[in-house]
């Protein structure tokens, strides 16, 4: 660790309120037993930090005061924990957020990315708003060679858009994407780069990425002027999506995909509903024998595994998505840009 600092300089959630980040001086933390300490080369803006931004009820009951926060974000290894054979200085990676004990029944069942005991990176304990942190090896992911590292930090939310993708039929399937902030943008790309027949995008009134849908490959694109309902139904000769995907967390887009999804279909949710508990319209999911899932996270590590492979292969375009590079002196000029949503995803560089 010759060449690393003592003493760093992130963004840290510091006062109870709307905002309420400040830049504060850190110890550059050292690795411990099967930890690997990086470098951070991006970190990416996520719902989560526009959530902790706003410090909304979820945030309050979440995030000490005092965290770094940011978990969407690539790095290069600086030095190994005690213990850590799978990584060698220089190798570069993008992290798992989800951090898992690894020895509860879900875990040892293969199904860690719901692990009973399990905490965030950047949410719980600190993060990558920040020139450096510490994870867990196994978190720390290597990336397909040659992969810039911005696009290596935005693995987090194209994993989520796949994981949401495959809790139903993909590959000639009719798929509808609710939702078309960047892991529905994603996840609009994702779909035509897995095969599916007919991507359905569907928005509110965000014009500008409902015309970035159009661009990733959707064949339909419907907003605020438009009976969803009954355009889904119209464009799949009356039988609805196969797959319907709800990333918005507006409780009318849930409403939606599960009326506007076939027989025997499938509605995965991976959304935050902040402003009240939205109404299920339970009749529906039983009597067309619907498969309601929520998601949350990446498997680990199928989900990555798909992933790595669409990057791989120049499938998932994720220039078109990145429609946004800032310096991570400019975080708060960004987590408003986000907010604002008048762009696609918002990556900061180190």
């Amino acid at each position: 660790m010759a060449s690393v600092p003592a003493t760093m300089t992130a963004w840290t959630k510091t006062r109870p309120e709307v905002g309420g980040f400040a830049q504060v001086e850190h110890a550059v933390p050292s690795p411990g037993a099967g930890e690997v300490l990086i470098k951070t080369q991006s970190t990416s803006v996520c719902g989560t930090d526009i959530h902790i931004w706003k410090w909304d009820e979820w945030s309050r009951d979440n995030v000490p005061l005092g965290t770094v926060t940011g978990h969407e974000t690539s790095g290069t290894v600086v030095a190994v924990g005690e213990g850590v054979s799978t990584h060698n200085v220089g190798d570069l990676i993008a992290v798992e957020c989800h951090l898992a004990c690894w020895n509860c029944p879900r875990c040892e069942e293969g199904n860690a990315h719901v692990c009973e005991n399990g905490s965030i990176f950047g949410v719980h304990g600190h993060g990558a708003f920040a020139p450096y942190f510490v994870v867990p090896a196994v978190n720390a992911r290597h990336v397909p060679e040659g992969l810039d590292p911005g696009h290596a930090s935005i693995q987090d939310p194209l994993g989520n858009a796949i994981h949401t993708l495959t809790g139903g039929p993909v590959e000639g399937a009719t798929v509808a994407v609710h939702g078309l902030g960047p892991i529905g943008l994603f996840a609009v790309n994702a779909a035509k780069a897995m095969g599916a027949a007919k991507v359905i995008a569907v928005d509110w009134d965000n014009t500008y990425r409902m015309s970035l849908a159009k661009e990733l490959g959707a064949d339909l694109v419907l907003g605020k002027d438009d009976d969803v309902v009954a355009a889904v139904l119209e464009a799949t000769e009356g039988r609805g999506a196969d797959n319907s995907c709800e990333f918005s967390g507006a409780a009318s887009a849930l409403s939606n995909a599960i009326h506007s999804t076939r027989m025997g279909g499938y509605v995965n949710v991976l959304s935050v509903y902040g402003s009240g508990t939205p109404e299920v319209p339970m009749n529906e999911v039983v009597f067309r024998y619907l498969h309601l899932k929520g998601i949350n996270g990446r498997k680990m590590w199928s989900t990555w595994d798909t992933m790595h492979d669409l990057l791989s292969r120049n499938l998932i375009d994720v220039d078109k998505v990145i429609t946004h590079r800032m310096g991570i002196e400019s975080f708060e000029q960004a987590v408003q840009l986000a907010m604002e949503g008048n762009c696609g995803k918002v990556v900061l560089d180190f």
